[in-house]
């Protein structure tokens, strides 16, 4: 296999094939709506433009910084973002082929061979902070029901009496986690990688082990920067629930909340639609007065709403949460979802509206 053939076959796995249209299209290219199209298409394109391969690289590395991931958000004095923002900036990247190959993944037996701790492989710094990327090896486990009418006929004779079996498979992965400091606004982001593999996000287990890896790390790494210090919780987003709803900036995507009369109700929209425009709900949450207690949100702005944004970004943010966890005593949320972040520039817009959200 061709290096630009390896090269290709790694955005398929992690970049959104939106983001590529788009970097086609900027180029004067055409585009597709499919991978093997794609990749004809890139490659033909290549031999007349090579800084096309350049782009799509600088792509899948904003991708690994700042796309797709999960985010806790912790305030810090402007001192402690000081000490910290040294420590990001001469902190000493892993030797060894995870770093030496970002942001491509190492092949399988590399990545079999790694001891699962997170590595620093590549610092960065843009106009409003800096950062680290730390990958590792994770292993994911995934199960999958079987009911006995799917069985094959050797099944059948093995499990005579089953009703179901459950088909457990492990297989390890490459992610990329980062800590970032927005010094502009005295905020550290933890940011911890959702893929898992074929473009599914992890589990709740698997995320929340994600994340308390990556927080311990950060936790560790502030208190080493200014000794003695205490990151603490990060922001609890729970709040902001009804004042991202009322942001008129963005289109509500997706809604979770409960009405005065316990009624817990969930709803998506999808294709662009604001969800308060849609007549259903809007007919509904004028027949309670807006009276609603919302314990998740989803909110997408365009590029165009971003100050240094670029056209054909959808920066999106998504509180999650549940009825049930919703209602119990010190109810938080400690981390949201990005994604559609093309830019550095769609990434402190989040930060920003997040603060005016307070």
């Amino acid at each position: 296999m061709s290096t630009i053939d390896a090269f290709l076959n790694h955005l398929e796995q992690r970049l959104n094939i939106n983001i590529v249209q788009q970097i086609l299209r900027e180029s004067k290219l055409p585009s597709a709506r499919r991978w093997s199209e794609l990749k004809g298409i890139i490659k033909t394109g290549v031999a007349n433009d090579p800084n096309l391969i350049d782009r799509l690289r600088s792509a899948l590395i904003m991708h690994q910084l700042c796309d797709l991931k999960a985010i806790a958000f912790y305030e810090v004095s402007p001192t402690t973002a000081t000490m910290v923002e040294v420590a990001l900036k001469t902190a000493r990247i892993s030797a060894g082929p995870l770093a030496s190959t970002f942001p491509i993944d190492v092949d399988a037996a590399v990545l079999n061979a790694d001891d699962g701790m997170l590595k620093v492989v590549h610092k960065f710094n843009d106009d409003f902070g800096s950062g680290i990327v730390l990958s590792r090896c994770r292993k994911f486990t995934l199960s999958h029901e079987i009911a006995s009418s799917a069985f094959s006929p050797e099944l059948q004779k093995r499990f005579p009496d089953a009703e179901k079996l459950i088909e457990v498979k492990s297989f390890n992965k490459q992610t990329y986690d980062v800590i970032y400091l927005n010094k502009a606004h005295g905020v550290l982001e933890v940011r911890a990688d959702v893929t898992r593999d074929s473009g599914l996000q992890q589990t709740a287990g698997q995320l929340k082990k994600s994340m308390d890896d990556l927080r311990v790390y950060a936790s560790g790494f502030v208190s080493k920067a200014q000794p003695g210090y205490n990151l603490g919780q990060p922001l609890n987003l729970l709040p902001f629930t009804g004042k991202v709803y009322d942001d008129i900036s963005g289109a509500i995507k997706k809604i979770g909340f409960a009405t005065e009369e316990e009624s817990v109700k969930r709803e998506t929209m999808r294709a662009g639609v604001d969800l308060r425009n849609e007549i259903f709900h809007n007919a509904g949450a004028l027949a309670i007065d807006r009276k609603m207690s919302i314990f998740e949100v989803a909110i997408q702005w365009h590029g165009s709403d971003v100050i240094g944004g670029v056209s054909g970004s959808r920066p999106e943010l998504y509180i999650p949460g549940n009825h049930r966890d919703y209602t119990k005593a010190g109810a938080r949320t400690d981390f949201l979802f990005v994604k559609g972040v093309r830019t550095y520039a769609d990434s402190n817009f989040i930060v920003e509206k997040l603060i005016s959200y307070k």
